[in-house]
């Protein structure tokens, strides 16, 4: 096998790595994402939704938020924060996971090119 196969495989490998780990960790942390508790009722589905919902007046929002008024910020992060509070636990998490698998996965895709970049015993690259 040519070092430039043996080298596309490691980096295959690291990709599938930094896909996968984050990818498993969501999938434990929000196995339905809603009724862990009595508290956390918020749905992530609803709040995809509600965003996609909110598309057609991205103009008319982003003409307000030019110049808001400070209490109009403030109710605005009050919002955002209530309802990402319900599902920030598992994000830290999901997020850690990402952050491991990605260090670890930067490390084994440098690997995969330094094996990719030598020359084969024939001499021929």
């Amino acid at each position: 096998m040519r070092n430039a196969t043996k080298g596309n495989i490691i980096k295959g490998c690291a990709v599938c790595l930094d896909v996968a780990a984050p990818l498993a960790a969501t999938f434990t942390q929000f196995p339905i994402w809603v009724e862990q508790s009595s508290e956390a009722t918020m749905s992530g589905l609803f709040l995809v939704f509600a965003f996609l919902s909110a598309l057609p007046f991205i103009k008319q929002i982003k003409a307000y938020f030019k110049s808001p008024s400070v209490w109009v910020v403030w109710v605005v992060l009050f919002v955002l924060f209530v309802c990402l509070r319900n599902i920030i636990n598992e994000m830290i998490v999901v997020c850690f996971v990402g952050m491991l698998a990605n260090i670890v996965g930067a490390g084994i895709y440098k690997i995969g090119k330094i094996v990719g970049d030598k020359p084969d015993a024939g001499g021929t690259p």
